[in-house]
């Protein structure tokens, strides 16, 4: 019989061998670490295969063909056995303290069905100088209604659905709006829990022209399903 599981911790990967090592080690090395650490590659044609072998038995490691990010989610999902599951996008870090912090959140009120944090934006070392002209990096946290700054109860996302797999450009505006209209009940702790990499080929930039219409549309159908009631 396998031991218990308390937080489950997916983290899929495209081509992400770059800075996957930097996302792994951030989960593992947290003051409070999960139980299980979930990788779900993508369909990978660089080194992240060998990435996620070197950790061994520390890690679940999945590899499907490649099918999207939100496919890549819904499969760590399947794999995870814990009552609590966080997310981490494979180029991007969460602070020491992440879970232990929004744990205490959690057990301190068992009516909270997912807590989220704050994200800092931070411009990658190894980015193009001109990024930096291109973008816009808020100096502060800023609150992360995002998939890498939440932790949530395994029944919330049973009861919810997975992530809308035609959706890789909004799949978590669509699932956090469909969480919302089910009654979603979240807290949002003002400490930092993760670090967003601005690199330059992060797909909200790479896939910003086909992002916007995703999203809209995604508003549109949850305008919709509460209109129909």
């Amino acid at each position: 019989m396998s031991e218990p599981v308390r937080v489950s911790v997916v983290i899929p990967v495209y081509d992400g061998a770059r800075y996957l090592r930097e996302a792994i080690d951030s989960v593992l090395g947290q003051t409070r670490p999960p139980d299980q650490v979930v990788v779900v590659d993508d369909g990978s044609v660089d080194a992240t295969p060998e990435v996620v072998a070197s950790y061994g038995e520390r890690v679940t490691a999945i590899r499907q063909e490649h099918r999207g990010n939100a496919r890549a989610s819904n499969r760590g999902i399947e794999a995870a056995r814990g009552d609590l599951v966080g997310f981490l996008d494979s180029d991007d870090v969460w602070a020491p303290d992440k879970l232990a912090l929004q744990l205490e959140v959690l057990d301190g009120d068992e009516d909270a069905d997912a807590v989220f944090g704050l994200v800092q934006q931070f411009l990658s070392e190894d980015a193009e100088p001109s990024l930096a002209q291109k973008v816009v990096i808020p100096p502060d946290p800023q609150p992360g209604l995002s998939k890498s700054a939440m932790l949530i109860r395994r029944r919330v996302l049973d009861r919810v659905g997975g992530f809308d797999e035609s959706r890789n450009n909004s799949d978590f505006t669509d699932w956090y709006l469909r969480a919302v209209e089910q009654g979603l009940i979240g807290v949002v702790p003002q400490v930092v829990v993760a670090r967003r990499r601005i690199h330059g080929a992060n797909l909200g930039i790479r896939e910003r022209d086909r992002q916007r219409p995703e999203t809209l549309d995604a508003l549109k159908a949850s305008l919709d399903r509460r209109r129909a009631g």
